[in-house]
């Protein structure tokens, strides 16, 4: 059965249980188990959650893996290049042709590199601004009207689960 139809199916029966339980959520939700599927819906649309969360999971791993591997090849590759380039001054070459691919190596230039880049002055600097959402939310959280920049999503609801 389709989960929206019985969500619908639930919200009716709860509704005229809920004066019968006098705001007691346990008797409610045990009612509720009596005379609908509230349990097996919400047992199936978990086990939807758990899957996903394990295959997300594996994602994760598979991109931290894949993240070292391509680390390790970039690496790799960069030292067979310096290679090539060191056969080539060996041979006094500027270059070297085979079928596939013409090799050449010339004279680069010093690099720089920040070391500690809390020590750089501000002179060097480059200013990098970004929405400060605190302030934004402070703002504007009891405002009426918004800017034509700004606009107020609609509260979700937080779903907790613990698992056993």
């Amino acid at each position: 059965m389709n989960p929206a139809i019985q969500t619908a199916e639930i919200a009716r029966i709860a509704e005229m249980l809920a004066p019968m339980c006098d705001g007691d959520e346990g008797l409610l939700a045990d009612m509720l188990e009596g005379e609908t599927e509230i349990d097996r819906l919400l047992a199936r649309l978990w086990e939807q959650v758990a899957r996903d969360t394990e295959t997300l999971t594996g994602i994760k791993e598979r991109s931290e893996a894949l993240s070292i591997r391509k680390k390790r090849t970039e690496a790799r590759r960069d030292t067979f290049k310096a290679a090539i380039g060191k056969v080539l001054r060996a041979g006094k070459l500027s270059g070297f042709q085979l079928p596939e691919v013409t090799f050449s190596v010339r004279d680069g230039s010093p690099k720089l590199e920040i070391v500690d880049p809390s020590a750089v002055p501000t002179e060097y600097l480059e200013p990098k601004y970004a929405p400060s959402m605190t302030a934004i939310k402070d703002a504007f959280a009891d405002a009426g009207e918004l800017p034509n920049w700004l606009t107020r999503v609609e509260a979700k609801d937080v779903v907790t689960a613990r698992t056993k």
